[in-house]
C-alpha cells in the first residue's frame, strides 16, 4: 500500500519514480482511485470518475515502460479534465442541468494530447455551470454541488475550475487541467493553496472544449508546483489545425534564457485599508511574498495598471459572447434549468445593449492592449495580489462575500495575458493565500522561472490540508 506522502509528489517526482520502475502506474492509479472514493464526494471535486479507462490507461503505460517505450515524464502519470473537455465516450456535462448527460464522440485536443503523452484520465472534474459564462452569484451553482475547500469544506473552492483547484490539493490527481475565462484558474488556485497557470491565449488549443467566451477562454494546468505546470504545459501547447486560434508562437521554456538580475516588475499593490472586505491577513502575506522575490534578485517598482474601465468592457465582451454561444438554451427553455437563479436573467439584464455598445468595447480593448504592449516594454513582469480575501464561505451570495474588483484578471484575460498563481502564506483561519505574477504575450517561460524559484525559497506550495495532511 502506498503512503500518504507519494499522492502529494509533484509530477517530476512520479515521472523519476515511474520510469525507474520503482513506482508501478497501475498501483499509483488505484492508489488514486481509492482516494477518489474516500474524499471526492465529500469534496465535491468531480463530476465522473473513470475507473475503468483509468486501469486500461494504467496497464498501457505499465507494459509500455517495461518494455522500453517511455513516452516521456507525463507517462503513467494520473490527471483529472475539468467537464468541459471532450471525451470520447465519457460523460461531458459542462457542470450544467441542461447537459449532464451528453457524450462526445471525440477527444478534445488537450485530452487527445495529455493520452498519447501517456497520462492517466482519472474523470472528468466539477465545474461552475457553463463555466460561469453567464454569471453566477452562489457555490452551488454546479450539477455537483458546491465545490467545497479541502482547507475547510465549508468553505468554497472558487470557480469555476473548482474540481481542479480541490482535486490537486487534496492529492486526488497528480495534476488537474483547468480553464478560464475570467479568474477560473487563478481564483481556485489561490483559494486552494495550489499552483495554477493560464496561459498566453492562443497558446493551447481549445478545439473540444466548451466555448464560453470565445475570445476569451484558455486552457491551462493545476498542479501542485510551478515545475509541474511546466511539464504540463510542454505537454498541451502547440498549433492545431482544429483551433484556427491555436498559435504557432514557439514555446521556449528553457531555464537558461532567464536571468532573473535583469527583470523589471512591476508591484500593483490593492488598497487593503480602503477596500470593503479586503483581510490585512491577505496583505501581509503578499508584502512577504514581495520580499522573497525582491531578495531573488527581481527588481519591483511600485506601478499603476492603465487608468482604464477594463472590468466593464470586459464584462460586457463576455457577456455578448456568452449569450451568443447559449443562444439555444434560452430559445429551448433549457437556461431555466441551472441552479443559479440570476443566470437565466442575465439575456433581460443586458437586453439594453446594442450593436454599436459591442462594436465601443471592441475598440476599446484594442486600445487597452496597445496600452498594456506599452507598459510591457517598460516592465517584464506584474507582481500583485489574486484575491484580498481568502476562500468564502459556500453558503451566501458570492457578490457580497467577494465585493472588490479584480482590475488585473480584467486587464489580463482582455489581453490573453499569460499569468501564474502562486501560493504565499495563510490568512484567517489558516485558509491559503495566494499571489499573482502576470507577463506580456507568449512569456511564460518567465513567469514559470520565476515561480521555480520563489518556491524553492518557500515551502507554502507543500503544505497540505489538515484533512488530508
Amino acid at each position: 500500500m502506498l503512503s500518504e506522502d507519494v499522492f502529494y509528489l509533484s509530477v517530476s517526482e512520479l515521472g523519476v519514480r515511474i520510469r525507474s520502475r520503482r513506482l508501478s502506474p497501475v498501483e499509483l492509479t488505484e492508489g488514486y482511485l481509492d482516494r477518489i472514493h474516500r474524499y471526492g464526494a465529500k469534496l465535491n471535486a468531480f463530476a465522473t470518475v473513470t475507473p475503468e479507462v483509468a486501469l486500461q490507461q494504467a496497464r498501457a503505460a505499465e507494459s509500455e515502460i517495461h518494455s522500453g517505450h517511455y513516452r516521456g515524464p507525463l507517462h503513467g502519470i494520473p490527471y483529472g479534465a475539468k467537464d468541459l473537455l471532450a471525451t470520447a465516450g465519457i460523460r461531458t456535462g459542462w457542470g450544467a442541468h441542461p447537459t449532464q448527460d451528453q457524450v462526445p464522440d471525440k477527444d478534445a485536443t488537450v485530452v487527445r494530447k495529455l493520452r498519447e503523452a501517456g497520462a492517466v484520465l482519472l474523470g472528468k472534474l466539477a465545474m461552475v455551470e457553463f463555466a460561469g459564462c453567464l454569471g453566477y452569484r452562489f457555490a452551488d451553482a454546479s450539477t455537483s454541488g458546491p465545490g467545497r475547500n479541502p482547507w475547510d469544506p465549508e468553505r468554497w473552492t472558487g470557480g469555476s475550475s473548482s474540481g481542479s483547484g480541490a482535486a490537486v490539493a487534496s492529492g486526488l490527481v497528480g495534476f488537474a487541467i483547468g480553464t478560464e475565462t475570467w479568474g477560473s484558474i487563478l481564483c481556485p488556485s489561490a483559494f486552494c493553496g495550489v499552483t495554477g497557470l493560464r496561459p498566453t491565449y492562443g497558446r493551447v488549443s481549445r478545439a473540444g472544449g466548451m466555448v464560453g467566451a470565445y475570445t476569451f477562454d484558455k486552457i491551462g494546468p493545476i498542479t501542485r508546483s510551478a515545475a509541474d505546470c511546466r511539464i504540463v504545459l510542454q505537454g498541451i501547447a502547440g498549433p492545431d489545425p482544429d483551433d484556427p486560434s491555436a498559435s504557432a508562437e514557439p514555446l521556449r521554456l528553457d531555464r537558461q534564457g532567464v536571468d532573473v538580475s535583469r527583470l523589471k516588475g512591476a508591484l500593483v499593490p490593492l488598497d487593503f485599508a480602503k477596500t470593503k472586505g479586503a483581510e490585512p491577513e491577505v496583505k501581509a502575506a503578499f508584502d512577504h511574498a514581495v520580499t522573497e522575490l525582491e531578495g531573488l534578485g527581481l527588481k519591483l517598482e511600485e506601478a499603476k495598471l492603465p487608468d482604464f474601465p477594463a472590468s466593464e468592457m470586459a464584462g460586457l465582451i463576455i457577456t455578448a459572447e456568452a449569450l451568443s454561444t447559449f443562444e439555444n438554451f434560452y430559445k429551448s427553455g433549457g437556461v431555466w434549468e441551472l441552479k443559479d437563479p440570476y443566470a437565466p436573467y442575465q439575456r433581460e439584464i443586458t437586453r439594453a445593449l446594442n450593436g454599436a455598445d459591442l462594436v465601443k468595447a471592441w475598440r476599446m480593448r484594442t486600445h487597452l492592449q496597445e496600452m498594456m504592449a506599452d507598459f510591457f516594454s517598460r516592465y517584464d513582469v506584474i507582481v500583485t495580489p489574486n484575491f484580498m480575501s481568502v476562500a468564502p464561505s459556500i453558503h451566501g451570495d458570492l457578490n457580497k462575500a467577494l465585493p472588490y474588483a479584480d482590475p488585473a484578471g480584467a486587464v489580463g484575460n482582455s489581453c490573453g495575458l499569460p499569468a501564474i498563481a502562486l501560493p504565499c502564506g495563510f490568512g484567517r483561519e489558516h485558509m491559503p493565500v495566494g499571489f499573482q505574477i502576470m507577463g506580456s504575450p507568449f512569456e511564460e517561460a518567465t513567469l514559470l522561472h520565476l515561480g521555480e524559484i520563489f518556491q524553492s525559497r518557500t515551502r507554502f506550495h507543500q503544505e497540505r490540508p489538515p484533512l488530508f495532511a
